[in-house]
């Protein structure tokens, strides 16, 4: 038998990456976990239960695309450095401690709860190379009802700290991509933390259990000047740096996450486009660690699928309302610099790509077309003294750029309610 959910208030979503549609003062229709309808009217269902949220605005959850789930209590270190000497002076040392499944709990626990708070629900992580803590992080988003894509890193290459013996990096992944198959919420997904980190040889075997197993992948590329000439170096034979997860089977088509993607080549962006690789792009991230600007306006243009990520440590802050902000500004920035030559990024552009284009690589979420999952949360911004002179999406704006989490007062995902993690 069908359940049906009558929700009312201030309804926003994407319509188009260029659109957004507005329904003030109306009702979404949820039967059994998904939108059947929105309609200006309370329909008359029988036995439909009954959530009035008033004025208050309903969203869709935030798809965060790319972020470290093990890099969480690091934060906000190492800002004076680039990516690879941050890397070795920070990062892995921290990834060692994930050895300690205690810690991992501690930190998994701080972690769901802020995500929760934050309002991001579509999610794709890495976690660390150790096997208990991944399984454990997969478990802790499962019972909480995260939608997410978690990856066992896989590293036998270039650190003395954080390291695997290739053998048992390629066997570790198998048995967790088995334990994690009864999982309903929290799926596997090949990751091979970059090129420089892996063996030609790992990284073959891991493009073959890809294929085998039919899995997404998700890395990063082309994030900072350094780290690619380091892959030049240590890989002679291939064409450029996505060439190299190309040849090893690491791009299946339609299922790969592609972290940063900064300084990409012609013959990359045309690979890429032919492959239908998802771009995370990670302006806080980018800025942070010196890495570049992503060319957000060009690549839209091209018709990229992008959504964005936060990228913590690499980035600050979990909300992706940040990541809309820094992806304005970083555009805004290319656009000055190059005398307004190049054009700005819009707002509804930005926040598509934390709603409905992040969350396209989930399935049918993060917009509320009919047929797409309830996955919403309920922002309150009563607490400002003029947003009864506001539209919907004057309102949503200034929710971005000047709100938080905390004024989020529901979420919802597959039309059931949320509670806080731990």
């Amino acid at each position: 038998m069908s359940h049906y959910t009558l929700v009312h208030g201030d309804i926003l979503y994407s319509e188009t990456l260029k659109t957004l549609a507005c329904y003030p003062d109306s009702w979404m229709i949820i039967r059994s976990g998904k939108i059947e309808a929105i309609e200006s009217a309370k329909p008359d269902i029988d036995k439909a239960e009954i959530r009035d949220y008033g004025n208050q605005l309903i969203l869709p959850v935030f798809a965060d695309l790319h972020y470290h789930s093990v890099q969480y209590a690091m934060r906000g270190l190492g800002r004076d450095k680039e990516l690879l000497p941050w890397l070795h002076t920070y990062t892995f040392k921290e990834e060692a401690r994930f050895a300690n499944i205690e810690y991992a709990e501690r930190v998994f626990k701080q972690l769901l709860n802020e995500l929760w708070t934050e309002g991001s629900f579509n999610l794709c992580t890495f976690s660390s190379l150790h096997l208990e803590a991944t399984l454990r992080l997969m478990d802790m988003y499962e019972a909480n009802e995260f939608r997410a894509y978690v990856g066992k890193v896989n590293m036998d290459s270039n650190d003395p700290v954080l390291v695997e013996d290739t053998d048992a990096s390629f066997e570790n992944t198998k048995r967790w991509i088995e334990e994690s198959r009864a999982l309903k919420y929290a799926k596997p997904i090949i990751t091979p933390r970059f090129a420089p980190s892996c063996t030609p040889s790992l990284l073959a075997e891991l493009g073959k259990l890809a294929e085998e197993q039919q899995l997404p992948v998700q890395t990063h590329l082309n994030e900072n000047h350094g780290e690619i000439e380091l892959v030049a170096e240590l890989f002679p034979d291939y064409d450029n740096y996505y060439d190299v997860y190309r040849k090893n089977g690491l791009t299946p088509v339609g299922k790969t996450v592609m972290a940063h993607c900064i300084h990409n080549t012609r013959p990359e962006l045309e690979a890429m486009k032919e492959d239908r690789v998802l771009i995370a792009h990670c302006p806080a991230s980018n800025l942070n660690l010196s890495s570049g600007i992503m060319p957000l306006r060009e690549m839209l243009d091209q018709g990229f699928l992008i959504g964005l990520g936060s990228d913590i440590g690499g980035g600050d802050r979990l909300f992706i309302g940040h990541a809309i902000v820094d992806a304005i500004r970083s555009a805004n920035i290319l656009s000055m610099v190059h005398d307004g030559k190049v054009a700005p990024v819009t707002f509804p552009e930005a926040y598509y790509l934390a709603t409905a284009g992040g969350g396209a690589f989930f399935g049918k979420t993060g917009t509320f077309k009919p047929g797409y999952s309830a996955d919403y949360i309920v922002v309150d911004d009563s607490c400002w003294p003029a947003t009864d002179r506001y539209n919907l999406s004057e309102r949503l704006e200034q929710f971005i750029y000047a709100g938080t989490g905390e004024q989020i007062t529901e979420r919802c995902m597959r039309g059931n309610l949320i509670a806080k993690p731990y």
